[in-house]
């Protein structure tokens, strides 16, 4: 694996188009995206929600349907990676994913700097997220009633904003906003690959 890897590296620096070109083809990075989203939503509904008791937020399970879209998405390149339908519908579906929960996660990061204002010194207007509201009713893409299907991931019991947890002075939003930073660093150099390659195959 190591050694797969260090070659993957070496090809990538020898010839980064043609290299991302064939790695998007592939199984393995999809299956490394899918993974991710499952150690994420793992992480909320298993860590945050159940171990800690810390109740999702309305913005939390925004965040968490924008993780099941990309995960389904990496799903469904990883069964059929040289599908170009397929991956159209999968690149759309993991993008829309990640535009959705960044900002999503902006927002709850905005409200996070909200309710710990005074122990910042700060009121609600200095702020400036005074008008952040939070609902116990979600409204999903679609209309999707996912808080009525699912409702131990969707449906949202706490306040936005609230939790105290962090790690290395980070918050959850805030650690949010990082894990979408690295889906995009790592999605924008595939999709502009599969791209490039599918110009290619239409030539």
């Amino acid at each position: 694996m190591i050694n797969q890897f260090k070659q993957w590296l070496a090809d990538l620096k020898a010839s980064p188009l043609a290299t991302l070109e064939a790695t998007q083809e592939g199984r393995a990075v999809w299956a490394v995206m899918a993974c991710a989203c499952v150690f994420l939503l793992g992480s909320a509904m298993g860590y945050f929600q159940w171990f800690l008791a810390m109740d999702p937020c309305e913005n939390c399970v925004y965040i968490r349907f924008s993780q099941f879209c990309i995960l389904i998405a990496g799903i469904m390149m990883v069964i059929a990676p040289k599908n170009i339908i397929i991956k159209v519908l999968g690149l759309v579906l993991a993008w829309y994913g990640i535009i959705y929960g960044m900002d999503k996660a902006i927002v709850l990061s905005g409200q996070h700097v909200a309710s710990h204002a005074a122990e910042s010194g700060l009121d609600l207007f200095q702020s400036g997220q005074g008008a952040n509201a939070c609902s116990l009713e979600p409204t999903f893409p679609l209309n999707l009633p996912l808080h009525e299907w699912l409702p131990f991931e969707f449906a949202p019991s706490g306040i936005c904003g609230e939790d105290d947890w962090s790690l290395f002075g980070l918050n959850m939003a805030q650690y949010c906003i990082i894990s979408y930073c690295v889906f995009i660093i790592c999605a924008l150099p595939l999709t502009v690959a599969f791209i490039t390659k599918t110009l290619k195959g239409n030539k």
